[in-house]
């Protein structure tokens, strides 16, 4: 199965290129959840620059701490399947910022940083403008939804593994929020998205392309017609796998429901906050059975 590609230069192309790149979008969004974008707006030079932090700071901050880890040291006594073989750590840049917990980063990678995520933030809320147009909603309506935004990024290293068989790098999941924008590895595999009854992998991939996932709370607001989709993390013996994930989501004081009549599967309105609180507890179980319990619980 060959995972959608969305060359987003349509959208400033005539009707019949921009008509024709908004119904990619929605193809993808509603049947798949997860694609790749070209031509997205995010400097090329600039994500190169950002996986070269990521890879140095990994070397001389995580790398030696990760392998000397419990986990790492003591692997054959892992609880087979139920741990992640993951080195992370996570920046918020919106509404505040806690960079300030990161004195080893530079001042002009800090600035590095906040140029990308400015590029990232712009690229989320016009994929939120196309979305809720293509769902016939006001331009608006889904950056509403959210607002204010949370956003921040989840820096991982997932470490070739001597035993891939009793890990996961990341267990299987969903997102709990809105927009997931993400850089991968361009040498190492290992992300996977559940699509039906398969497990499509998402190759390693040079040049500019990013890849994207919907959450939670655009499937909540989209009353389903766009579903945010099962996706894991596996590990092998060799190589070492980068991934650098920028969450676009609500605020935590942020309302989220349906923008219209939707199956009773669905909760709303409820704070995210709240829902991310259900999430914490329940990341790794069925989301179907977690949207159900939420509603039980706030809703009744």
């Amino acid at each position: 199965m060959e995972i959608p590609v969305i060359d987003l230069k349509g959208l400033a192309g005539d009707e019949s290129a921009r008509s024709r790149t908004m119904a990619q979008l929605h193809e993808a969004c509603k049947d798949w959840g997860f694609f790749w974008l070209e031509n997205h707006g995010v400097d090329a030079a600039i994500m190169e620059d950002v996986k070269r932090f990521v890879h140095g700071h990994y070397e001389e901050h995580l790398e030696a701490k990760f392998h000397a880890s419990d986990l790492a040291r003591n692997l054959d006594a892992a609880d087979a399947g139920q741990v992640d073989w993951e080195a992370a750590y996570s920046i918020q840049h919106r509404p505040t910022t806690n960079i300030a917990d990161f004195p080893e980063i530079s001042p002009p990678t800090r600035e590095l940083l906040d140029t990308y995520i400015a590029q990232t933030v712009a690229l989320a809320e016009l994929l939120a403008e196309c979305m809720s147009l293509n769902l016939g909603l006001d331009a608006g309506h889904i950056r509403r939804a959210l607002a204010p935004p949370t956003v921040g990024t989840k820096f991982a290293m997932y470490p070739a593994c001597p035993r891939p068989e009793v890990v996961w790098g990341l267990r299987a999941h969903t997102d709990a929020g809105g927009i997931v924008i993400m850089l991968q590895d361009e040498a190492v595999g290992g992300l996977e998205f559940l699509r039906g009854e398969y497990w499509v992998p998402v190759a390693p991939c040079g040049g500019s392309r990013v890849f994207v996932d919907i959450g939670d709370q655009i499937e909540v607001v989209s009353g389903g017609a766009y579903r945010s989709a099962v996706h894991r993390v596996a590990v092998g013996t060799e190589g070492r796998r980068l991934s650098m994930a920028t969450f676009y989501n609500p605020g935590v004081g942020a309302v989220v429901a349906p923008a219209r009549e939707a199956p009773p599967e669905y909760p709303g309105p409820y704070r995210f906050g709240d829902y991310l609180e259900h999430y914490q507890r329940t990341k790794f179980g069925d989301k179907a059975a977690r949207f159900q319990a939420f509603k039980k619980r706030f809703h009744k």
